[in-house]
């Protein structure tokens, strides 16, 4: 019995040492409290009268919120005078999921956008300062952004509103809706027993996945679909696009074009990419895509990503918005080869959020009237 209580002992002080290790590792690395109450990634989403965003103050790895809810430096809801504001909303491509902390392209627009102002001489009135602003947050659907830009955008009074819509949330079970505001409080606290959730296990967990073979991974996905897909009703899996489907991305995104004239500013769209637009994919990327959408097959989620950038391109043209075609550019090399930009089907490498920031900076110069006196030279010389 003695030696049974030295092992357990043993055990003990092993998860002990090794769980107060992350925690370390933590604090070094990305300055996490050891008591955070963060635990999870979907704890940096709250619920409240604004309905759904970031929280404000929250971290968790390497992903750091400000006082507003939103990737990057604290900054004043009252826009100071002579700044041009400029707010980014999105899904988890906007946000950020695989780039280096400061590396999402929001984050490099406001570093281009400012040099842009430094460098350009021909600036009718230099703005004191440029601020680009995240307000991203993965899972984030169009209706669910418009609410947003309502609710908790508008009161920043941005100049320009750039957005990236996410085409594939629409081959869901169900078609996107906004998510409902909740004023009670209930879903916007965390439980205090959280700074108590072993870290050691999220770190065990993203371990295994790195030494679990892709067959296994993709055999176990195969099973997990098929048992899906037999419990719904015939041609209930989208294998060509959807019209109704469709016909409700760009409604929506009608709206959000709306929404943004509504709050005083000007919209940029960007057009979606995916990194199958150089006619190659990674098989598992393929598998991952798919089971990230089960109801539809990989062709149907290429081909509907494909046909809602024309949509995009429609919706811009028709409503006067400024219009930025990753879509095109990604056809002519923009992120060729795609395993260098793309860390998976759609989310972006460091260098792939750097092209974006790129290809976004000059129309945003534009729409904010940062050249408005630069000659056409200049201004070509910018793209």
């Amino acid at each position: 019995m003695r030696r049974w209580w030295e092992r357990l002992a043993l055990v003990v002080l092993f998860a002990v040492v090794l769980e107060a290790t992350c925690r370390v590792e933590d604090v070094i690395r990305y300055g996490t409290p050891v008591w955070s109450r963060v635990r999870a990634k979907e704890d940096l989403i709250v619920l409240d009268d604004k309905g759904k965003h970031g929280r404000p103050h929250a971290q968790f790895g390497k992903w750091a919120l400000n006082n507003l809810g939103m990737r990057g430096p604290d900054v004043s809801i009252a826009k100071p005078a002579g700044d041009v504001r400029v707010v980014v909303v999105g899904a988890s491509e906007t946000f950020g999921l695989y780039e280096s902390p400061g590396h999402d392209y929001p984050r490099l627009l406001e570093d281009s956008l400012r040099a842009l102002v430094a460098r350009t001489p021909c600036a009718r009135e230099r703005p004191s300062d440029v601020e680009v602003l995240n307000a991203a947050i993965f899972g984030m659907s169009l209706p669910t952004v418009a609410q947003d830009l309502r609710l908790r955008v508008a009161p920043l009074h941005p100049d320009v509103v750039v957005a990236y819509p996410t085409p594939m949330y629409y081959l869901a079970p169900t078609t996107p809706d906004r998510t409902r505001p909740d004023s009670s409080g209930a879903r916007d606290r965390l439980s205090p027993l959280s700074p108590l959730y072993p870290r050691t296990l999220d770190r065990l967990h993203d371990a295994l996945k790195q030494v679990v073979p892709e067959w296994l991974v993709g055999w176990m996905h195969a099973r997990e679909e098929a048992r899906l897909q037999r419990h719904e009703p015939r041609g209930w899996l989208f294998t060509t696009v959807p019209p109704d489907r469709l016909a409700a991305y760009e409604t929506d995104l009608r709206r959000l074009v709306g929404t943004v004239h509504a709050v005083h500013a000007t919209p940029v769209l960007l057009t979606h990419v995916n990194a199958s637009m150089d006619n190659r994919l990674d098989a598992a990327w393929m598998e991952f895509w798919v089971h990230q959408y089960p109801r539809a097959t990989g062709a149907a989620l290429i081909a509907f990503d494909s046909t809602a950038d024309e949509v995009t391109v429609r919706v811009a043209r028709d409503s006067g918005a400024a219009l930025v075609d990753l879509a095109s550019l990604a056809r002519r090399g923009l992120f060729t080869p795609y395993s260098e930009y793309y860390a998976d089907y759609a989310h972006f490498t460091d260098s792939g959020a750097e092209r974006v920031a790129a290809a976004i900076t000059p129309v945003v110069a534009r729409t904010a009237h940062l050249v408005d006196d630069c000659a056409p030279s200049t201004v070509r010389a910018m793209q």
